[in-house]
């Protein structure tokens, strides 16, 4: 079984499953990742009567995020798996967003998150007609640099985009929280194609990827 946690959003998720069979606990909301990280954890593990040592491994959605929820998620994995010879994996937030929404060949998925101002952390996911994946770095853009890249029938996923002022925004599939679960994680993993971007950790010493306003700051000047 694998262990996955989401908690880079004010969306706190934590899902347990193997291929053709996830569950999930999950909520919205401010400040619900100190109360309910820990506890979705246990009631899945003990829902399974599953020790730790018994799963295959963890995942964890790495940001670039929220830091508090990033901090809670990476303190409840260090907990989980201290002196456990249990692997963690970590995949980038957006690129988890995207796993979903990747349908078909020739499809684009623009993940997004908010950080707030003028500006959403962006990275885009296309799924070749080679059956490839083509990954931009994620960045932080201005929302109108945002809109203006967007193209009818792509799509859209993440926290922020309602901000965006779209041309053609009815021929762009949008999606916001509810699309946001560390089931997506587990999706990602029993993709060979995503599965490659998944990052071994090693547990004491690994950092989530915060996204820090500096680096907001740094965009805007640069602009």
């Amino acid at each position: 079984m694998i262990l996955a946690i989401e908690t880079s959003t004010p969306v706190c998720s934590v899902a347990l499953g193997k291929p053709g069979s996830v569950i999930e606990k999950r909520i919205e909301g401010r400040g619900v990742h100190s109360e309910r990280t820990f506890v979705f954890i246990n009631e899945l593990l003990e829902r399974h009567n599953l020790r730790i040592n018994g799963l295959e491994a963890v995942l964890f959605s790495n940001g670039p995020g929220s830091y508090t929820g990033l901090r809670i998620g990476a303190a409840a994995i260090k907990g989980l798996l201290f002196g456990q010879n249990v692997p963690l994996f970590t995949l980038s937030s957006l690129v988890s967003f995207s796993a979903v929404k990747i349908s078909q060949q020739g499809s684009t998925v623009h993940a997004v998150i908010d950080a707030r101002r003028q500006h959403l952390y962006h990275q885009k996911v296309e799924l070749a007609e080679s059956g490839e994946l083509a990954i931009s770095e994620p960045v932080v853009k201005e929302l109108a640099d945002l809109a203006a890249e967007i193209k009818p029938g792509e799509s859209i996923v993440g926290t922020g985009w309602e901000r965006l002022q779209l041309q053609n925004a009815d021929k762009v599939e949008k999606a916001g929280t509810e699309a946001i679960s560390a089931k997506n994680l587990i999706h990602a993993w029993n993709n060979s194609a995503f599965k490659a971007l998944f990052t071994e950790q090693n547990v004491e010493s690994f950092e989530p990827d915060y996204l820090t306003m500096a680096q907001i700051n740094n965009t805007a000047i640069g602009k």
